[in-house]
């Protein structure tokens, strides 16, 4: 386990093979759709990653349902609920990043495959008390890309900054970004799980040299208390 920093916490080697290997083919049967957003966080020259149906955790007091008993719950009966499961340990360890008052967590399924990205954006800092990134690939090339870049400074400077640039009109952002022109960044080590508090971030772009492999990551948000809807 990775020390904490400002901006992020590291697990490597989050589940055992047998639960990795479950989660890797759940990418290959789930019921992924084009994130074809032209709001939020992807722009028009993010390409068109793939995204699969979200699941939440119900309120953390309340009982547990079966296993695929309420759709889009926690538990799921699908291989989401074994990432969740390891987040929610992971979470515990971390509470310096994502504190302890959070109320539900989501998690999605993710492919990026080459010549897709996420621009850069900032985590609303009033709907979630941070986020998660698992990388549940089997192998992935340094040269290939897809890296999580966090920009300095974090977290504290974070809130003076938008979420997220103007859809065309982007330059503002970038001067902010610029104050500073610093940052971190996170390869997409397979079986690695990434905590992040509220720092500006992106993933960069999949390169064309990772050919018909996929950047497939679980991810989600640990959403504050009030943001049951």
């Amino acid at each position: 386990m990775e020390p904490h920093s400002r901006a992020f916490h590291i697990v490597d080697d989050l589940l055992d093979e047998d639960a990795w290997t479950e989660v890797w083919s759940m990418f290959q049967f789930a019921d992924l759709s084009p994130v074809t957003r032209t709001g939020g966080a992807w722009k028009l020259d993010d390409g068109t990653p793939f995204g699969g149906d979200e699941i939440v955790t119900p309120a953390r007091d309340a009982e547990l349902t079966e296993p695929g008993a309420t759709p889009g719950t926690y538990p799921s009966g699908t291989a989401l609920d074994l990432v969740l499961e390891s987040v929610l340990a992971a979470a515990e360890e971390a509470e310096d990043l994502v504190g302890n008052q959070w109320a539900h967590v989501t998690a999605r399924a993710y492919a990026y495959p080459r010549g897709t990205a996420l621009s850069w954006h900032g985590d609303d800092t009033h709907a979630y008390d941070g986020a998660f990134i698992y990388y549940a690939h089997p192998y992935w090339n340094a040269h290939w890309g897809g890296e999580l870049l966090l920009a300095d400074p974090a977290p504290e400077g974070a809130e003076d900054m938008p979420i997220m640039a103007h859809r065309f009109d982007d330059e503002e952002y970038s001067r902010a970004l610029l104050e500073s022109g610093t940052g971190r960044f996170v390869m997409p080590k397979p079986n690695r799980l990434v905590l992040l508090g509220h720092a500006p971030h992106m993933v960069a772009p999949v390169r064309d040299a990772a050919g018909s492999n996929v950047r497939a990551s679980v991810s989600g948000f640990f959403l504050s208390k009030g943001q049951d809807d």
